[in-house]
């Protein structure tokens, strides 16, 4: 049973080193809404990007481990709505990045739009923002 686990903690390693090659640098669309600055009004059907997520360094005393978990994420809800987004990770030797990002090709349309952020890390409740855009 122990060696099993061994080799179950070996293949997640493994996975987890991995992964950053395969999620590195996303495309983005047009202009990125930052929910922690956020601007008041943006222009409707204009494409924007919203990306938010974890930057660990390991030289101040962050471990990678604390960014790049399964359980550290960033949630986007649009009026009410779980967004869908692609992981985006960078690697240097000493900064770990996750971020999530949400691409909006044809924007929103015209009107108020509420987005709530809610970012996690190991599993527990970090932070939240929450603000609402007009799109006119």
């Amino acid at each position: 049973m122990r060696r099993l686990l061994v080799l179950v903690m070996c293949l997640a390693a493994v996975l987890v080193a991995a992964s950053p090659v395969a999620a590195n640098n996303k495309p983005t669309t047009g202009d990125r809404i930052n929910l922690l600055t956020p601007p008041l009004t943006f222009t409707a059907g204009a494409p924007f990007y919203v990306e938010h997520g974890f930057g660990c360094d390991t030289t101040s005393g962050d471990k990678a481990s604390d960014c790049m978990n399964a359980s550290t994420h960033f949630d986007l809800t649009v009026d009410g709505v779980l967004q869908r987004s692609k992981v985006d990770v960078d690697s240097q030797p000493t900064l770990y990045t996750k971020r999530f990002l949400t691409n909006y090709p044809a924007g929103l349309p015209a009107g108020s739009h509420t987005f709530v952020g809610v970012w996690f890390q190991n599993g527990s409740f970090y932070a939240t923002s929450t603000t609402t855009i007009t799109f006119n």
